[in-house]
């Protein structure tokens, strides 16, 4: 146990605040797997209060024995209050059995940055990362001072910060002993500030990402076909008529503003209040 505690131990040294060893160890190992870590795109409630979820996906078959990085994000546009972990293992109890005394999930909120790092020393992989799901969610409070119908990134960075040299650090330990790191791909999220009451935060933009493209057009036509499923922000979003219901109207305003060579935001919505 000892022998294996000090080899995944190599694994967690290299992933802690140091971006030359991370960078020397991929040099020199192949690199077999690849790790996908995702965060929401989410809408604050009425309060500002927002909970947005971290997800693992493309995973290694082995698992991840540990993986380290941080949630980067504007302090003057929302504070981080909570962290809670998803995605339970079973390997805090097995380490706490085994009188191993370390944390296997960690975290630290410090100047616009938070900090995450899951590891554990059990070499029985069972207990390692291996399933795609939620990992852990971030809550929050959105700025008075955020003007409704913004957003604010929530962005997934090495532990070191965005330099040249970070890398998202992530990987397990074979049986003998060999640290082997996964490429990591991230997908960013954000926190929204609704402009109204139903959760809206633009009118025609579906998927949230700030603007009104074809993709909205044709996600709208998917939706009214029963193939998707919207989110609630994005049904509130998909009303471009405010009338309160999802129909070929709402589909036809947003094209005609699509189409438009100058088009008139206000035409979206035009119902409010009616």
């Amino acid at each position: 146990m000892k022998a294996q505690k000090a080899a995944a131990g190599v694994l967690a040294f290299c992933m802690a605040y140091s971006p030359s060893a991370v960078q020397l160890t991929r040099a020199s190992a192949a690199e077999e797997a690849l790790t996908a870590i995702t965060v929401d795109t989410v809408v604050a409630d009425g309060n500002g209060v927002f909970t947005a979820a971290v997800y693992l996906s493309q995973l290694p078959d082995t698992g991840l024995c540990a993986a380290e990085f941080a949630v980067a994000y504007d302090t003057a546009a929302l504070s981080i209050t909570d962290v809670k972990l998803l995605y339970d293992t079973g390997a805090q109890n097995a380490e706490d059995f085994a009188k191993l005394e370390q944390p296997v999930f960690s975290y630290e909120n410090r100047d616009g940055m938070l900090w995450v790092r899951w590891g554990t020393g059990l070499m029985n992989a069972d207990y390692w990362l291996k399933e795609e799901q939620a990992f852990f969610t971030v809550s929050g409070t959105l700025s008075e001072n955020m003007p409704a119908g913004t957003r604010t990134e929530l962005r997934l960075v090495p532990a070191a910060g965005e330099t040249a040299q970070a890398e998202i650090a992530a990987g397990y330990v074979d049986a003998d002993g060999k640290a082997h790191y996964c490429k990591t791909s991230v997908t960013h999220g954000a926190v929204w500030k609704p402009i109204d009451e139903t959760g809206a935060t633009m009118y025609g933009d579906l998927n949230l990402d700030g603007q009104r493209t074809v993709s909205d057009a044709v996600m709208m036509h998917r939706a009214l076909a029963e193939e998707l499923a919207l989110s609630v922000a994005g049904y509130a979003n998909a009303d471009c008529e405010f009338d309160g219901l999802l129909t070929i109207a709402d589909v036809m305003l947003l094209l005609r503003y699509l189409s438009s060579e100058r088009p008139d935001a206000a035409v979206l919505g035009a119902r409010r209040g009616s």
